[in-house]
């Protein structure tokens, strides 16, 4: 490749980097909110709704992200919504690790013990109040870095997005080597700009273990 092709190929790539990370970011939202949600429900809610957050995480959890993408982005035209690749993408990759963060949370949440509840109670606290003042933030410290990882694991599942025909870093790459039939030079140019993102989580996960160690 000359000087100017290389140019052109590196904020092509760039340009689906940028996309990969907003699909990352808006699955990250949807992962670490809906999560919490499930969480909650699986911990203190009515019966019924155990049930169905429990049946929703272990589903979930045992099905390849991939068959989760192409199965739900072919199907929602039967049910007659209509959905950009982008969309379904946000929507799938969220869900998904969804059933993953809310492991961590309720672990983190249970890792409280008891007498933090008996002590809120006897300040003349709420069970809501309880929860939001005490044992939220003492929880969250003990979350916070596995809840990290798992992002780290949905900025890599993006990757897959590509099967659906969104177009994101993948994407580009897979054009950008069949246009100019240099295969191993993109995809480790591909590969470089994951393992950036990735590191750079991945150095931030270090440092909120470290910050809670001393808290």
């Amino acid at each position: 490749m000359t000087t100017d092709l290389l140019f052109v190929a590196a904020r092509y790539l760039l340009m689906g980097a940028g996309v990969s990370l907003a699909v990352a970011l808006g699955a990250i939202a949807i992962s670490a909110t809906f999560g919490l949600l499930l969480a909650l429900a699986r911990l203190y809610g009515w019966w019924p709704l155990r049930i169905a957050a429990s049946l929703f995480v272990f589903f979930i959890r045992g099905v390849p992200l991939l068959i989760l993408l192409i199965s739900v982005y072919f199907s929602l035209p039967y049910f007659g919504v209509d959905l950009s690749a982008l969309a379904v993408a946000i929507l799938v990759i969220g869900l998904y690790f969804s059933s993953y963060t809310s492991e961590v949370y309720r672990t983190g949440i249970r890792s409280i013990p008891v007498l933090q509840w008996d002590a809120g109670r006897s300040l003349g606290l709420r069970r809501i109040a309880i929860f939001r003042l005490i044992i939220a933030p003492q929880a969250m410290r003990y979350c916070a870095a596995p809840l990290i990882n798992i992002f780290i694991m949905a900025v890599k599942g993006t990757s897959l997005i590509s099967a659906i025909g969104a177009w994101e870093v993948v994407m580009a790459g897979r054009e950008l080597s069949e246009r100019n039939f240099a295969v191993l030079p993109v995809y480790l140019a591909v590969a470089a700009i994951y393992f950036i993102i990735c590191f750079t989580l991945s150095r931030l996960s270090r440092a909120v273990e470290k910050s809670a160690a001393y808290a």
